[in-house]
Parts: structure tokens; sequence; C-alpha cells
């Protein structure tokens, strides 16, 4: 057996500490002298390419762009920028390699490059690319979808290369389910990945599964997402694609001790994806623990995702909440509004930016962003009652929000936000009796602390004390740490005491807002994400 053969060998097993240390004495023994017989040049060449490959693996990438330069290992170099987030001399790497030369795995690379660079076309050619190479290539042909390419055109790409004989009515019902996500009409898509469901075989298939929590959570459907969510964790604990969302979900809920066990168990599977990192930020940001402390973590966590991946729209709304309850305010703005600009499309980017204007007391800038998402997203529940909590803040606008919130709970009874916000508007106005009989309606169907909070307010404003003191008791065997429950049994125990009237008056602040928009176009995100340093966690 020759050199070559012991240093192929080593490669091939895997013991790229041997290799390295073993061919670094042969290629100093064959750099001293040129005639020597240890390696030929060929074989010379190919160790290289190993010896490259062993310092990737070592993750000592730095040394392995330094050794390799060829053609063929140019997907190495590739690899190596990116790990150094050079993505220019990543992308400069791949399109060194003539066309001829592309394999689908370069052209899955250069597109997803040419996506983060903004370059759709280029991307939507070098995805078709990979798509007649291989036509089940299902994440090409998702982002051929999201690219705009039409679904028709995406089907005979693939049906031509299916054999006929095959039957295929699951892969055409997956294609019809990603169309209709790429198009936003998630009501059609939660229908495809439902018949699917049904199909004998793929009820506990975890890749449909997470299509339809996706489909699920992009709706505004929280609840049945988390119920599906909970399904593919069932299925498969070790399942990590869209977990940022469902700690999202958890996290709405204060669900902390599901969070903490999911980040953990994530953690465990690969703490180099973002969702773990994603999933112990938002564990932070419902911990008990001292509020500076844990906010700090949280900015901690959402950076750390942030910096493994950032296009993660969800760690850029992490860190917003988080600067947002830090008090800084502009930072928060800056993040939230990077959401909007990254993904348009979802509810979520819209809500945190509302939100955020709201307690920067721009009402102005909250109202024209909250009008903005509800023309952009269309007339739902979620828009119409975003648009309603923002004119219910100003006595001025208070009339406006109440059709709003009457077209949200008419569009979707189920939708408890609009009944909040509109249950709390009577009270304001002394409507008890109305918001009684509003709240004991959504009661039939929906029991949580806050509509047995805003009840048992409403009753004490009429009297009732008794029904009053049951209902601050369920809010709180609901949820044990709700103030506003805990204050308003105070109050009624105080006044059936003393004989005191207490006081229930709701204040609607009248917070103004500011005509003055933020100039965020050109802002450095980069730069915002390291500005403070949060290297302890």
């Amino acid at each position: 057996m020759n050199m070559f053969e012991h240093i192929r060998q080593l490669y091939q097993a895997e013991l790229y500490d041997d290799l390295v240390q073993l061919f670094s004495v042969v290629l100093s023994l064959c750099e001293s002298n040129e005639e020597s017989e240890l390696l030929t040049q060929p074989q010379r060449y190919q160790c290289l390419v190993y010896y490259g490959t062993a310092y990737y693996q070592q993750a000592e990438y730095r040394k392995a762009v330094d050794l390799t330069s060829e053609v063929d290992v140019k997907y190495k170099l590739y690899q190596c920028h990116m790990k150094l987030k050079e993505t220019g001399e990543a992308l400069l790497a791949l399109e060194s390699i003539s066309t001829k030369q592309r394999t689908a795995k370069i052209n899955l690379a250069l597109a997803r490059l040419y996506q983060q660079d903004g370059r759709d076309r280029s991307a939507l050619t070098s995805y078709k690319e990979v798509l007649r190479e291989h036509p089940l290539a299902l994440m090409a042909v998702r982002e051929l979808l999201s690219l705009g390419m039409r679904g028709t055109d995406v089907m005979s790409m693939i049906m031509g290369a299916v054999p006929q004989s095959t039957t295929c009515d699951w892969l055409v019902g997956l294609i019809r389910g990603f169309a209709f996500m790429s198009t936003k009409d998630y009501t059609s898509a939660i229908t495809a990945f439902r018949a699917l469901e049904a199909k004998a075989g793929l009820r506990d298939n975890i890749h449909v599964q997470d299509c339809l929590a996706e489909s699920l959570f992009t709706s505004g459907q929280y609840t049945q997402a988390i119920e599906v969510f909970m399904r593919v964790r069932a299925i498969d604990p070790l399942h990590m694609h869209n977990m940022d969302l469902f700690a999202y979900l958890l996290s709405r809920e204060k669900r902390s001790k599901e969070l903490q066990s999911l980040s953990q168990q994530l953690m465990e599977v690969n703490e180099n994806a973002v969702e773990p990192w994603v999933c112990m930020g938002y564990y932070s940001l419902n911990s008990v623990n001292k509020q500076n402390e844990r906010l700090v973590r949280t900015v901690y966590c959402a950076q750390k995702a942030y910096s493994i991946n950032p296009r993660c729209t969800q760690a850029l709304l992490l860190k917003g909440a988080a600067l947002q309850e830090l008090n800084r305010m502009q930072d928060a703005l800056l993040h939230f509004h990077e959401a909007v600009t990254r993904e348009p499309d979802r509810f979520e980017t819209y809500q945190g930016l509302v939100d955020c204007y709201v307690a920067s007391h721009r009402l102005k800038d909250a109202v024209t962003l909250a009008t903005r998402a509800f023309s952009h997203l269309g007339c739902s529940a979620r828009t119409s009652t975003l648009l309603a909590s923002v004119l219910a803040k100003s006595p001025h606008t208070v009339a406006k929000a109440k059709p709003y919130l009457e077209k949200a709970m008419k569009l979707d009874p189920s939708y408890m936000e609009a009944v909040y916000i509109m249950a709390d508007i009577l009270s304001g106005e002394q409507e008890y009796d109305r918001s009684i009989a509003l709240i004991r309606q959504a009661l039939q169907t929906q029991n949580d602390a806050r509509l047995h909070e805003q009840l048992a307010d409403c009753l004490a404003h009429v009297n009732q004390f008794q029904d009053a003191l049951d209902h601050y008791h369920i809010a709180l065997s609901l949820d044990p740490s709700s103030v506003r429950a805990r204050e308003g049994m105070e109050r009624v125990e105080k006044h059936n005491e003393m004989g005191l009237e207490g006081s229930y008056d709701v204040e609607v602040e009248d917070m103004g807002g500011s005509d003055n928009e933020p100039d965020f176009d050109g802002s450095d995100m980069e730069s915002t994400w390291s500005e403070t340093d949060f290297s302890q966690p």
C-alpha cells in the first residue's frame, strides 16, 4: 500500500486529525524535493482536496480556503466563505464555475444566494435548473412558487418526469398546498393539507403536519396551529423546522415550562440552528427572573439567532420585543420596521411595529401603519382589530373603532381580541349591561382569564359583588399571575368590609402621535445588532 492509499483511507475513515498530521509531513517532504516519489502530481492534488476537507471538518475554515482553489472544489470554497459569513466571496466562488459544470447542489446554493441578494430573476433560473435535474426536489418547488412561478408551470416540469403508471395524487395535493401558500390563500392551503392528512399513510407524516401548522399559523388560527405543532413534536421530538413559530405561540400564552423544555431539547439537537436560540429567547422573555437580566438574555439569544441566519424574521421580532421592554424604543422600532420590510405579508410584523408606536406615544404613526396593514393584508378579523385597537386609544377616535370591531367579530366570532377591546370600550362608556352580555356570549365558547377579569369588573360596577368575586377567583385560577384580577378582588373585598365604593372607571388615555415618521431607509441593521455588547448571556 503506497502513501496515497494510506491518506485516502484516513480520509474515508473520517480520521481528519490523523490525516492533517500525516499529510502535513508528506507535503513538506514533497515541497522540499519535487522529485519525491511519495506522491504523483495527480495524487498530490487529490490529497490537497482531502486536506482542505479535513480542515473544513475541523472548523478551520480559513486554512481550508487557502488550500482549495481548483474548479471541482469551489463548492468547498463556497461552504468555507459561508461559515465565515463572506457571502459575496461565496457567490463569486460559485459563479466562477462554468454553467455546464454546475450540479444541482451548486445551482441550489446559487439560487439561495441570489434570493438573499434580491436577485429574484437569477434565483428563478437557478431553481429551474435544479428542478430540471431533479423534478421532485420539493424545496426548489416551494421556492419557485414563492418567486411567482405559476403552479401549472411547475406541475408540468414535474409531471413530465414522473412515470405515468405512478399514482401521484399526493404529489399534486402537496404542490397545490405549496401554491396556495405562495399566493397567500391560506384557507385553501389548509384545506389542501387537511386533504393530504386524511390519506392513508400520511396522517403522521411530519412534512404534511409541519406545512399544515405553518398555514394555520400564518392565517392567524393560533390555537389550531399549536395543536398541530404539538402533534409534530409528538411524531418527531427532534424536528427543528418552524419551531421558532411554535415558540412564539407558546410565549403568547405564557407557557413557560413548555418553552423551557422545547428550547433545551432543540439545543441538544443542534445549537448552531436558529430555532433553539429563538426558543431560548422567548423562554427568557417570559421568565420571572429580574427584569433587566432576563431581557438582556433575550436580546443575546435573538442576536445569536440573527448571526446564524440574518433572514430570520422571528429573531427580529423577538429582539424588538425585548428592546421595547427595555424602553429602547428607537432601536425596537428599527427592528420591527426591518421585520415588516423582510416579510410584508406577515401580520405579526405589523402588529409588533404598531404596538411599539403606541408604546412610544406615536398614535398617528400607529394609525397610519395599521391602516397600511389593513390595506395590504386585506380585511380580516385580525387586521380590523389591529386598526380598531389603535383607534380605541383616543377618545377622539374611539367611535371609529366600533365598526371595525363589529366587522371582526362577524368575520371570526372566535377571535377574542376583538371581544376584549369592544368590552373595554363599552365599559368605558358605562354601558355595562351590553359589555356583560358580550362577554357572557364569548364565555360560551372560550374560557380564558381575561374574559373573566373583564366580566368581574363590569359586575362590580353594577353592584353584583359576589358574582364579581367569583369571576375574579376563576380568572386567578386560570392565570395566577393576573394583577388585574388580584387588584379587582381587593377592591371588591374592601367595599364589602368597609362599605366603600371602589372606582372601576376605565380611562382611555389620549396618546398623541407624532407627525414625523423616522427615516428607516438605509439603516444599518448589522450595526443595530452589534451596537451593545451582549457577549455574556
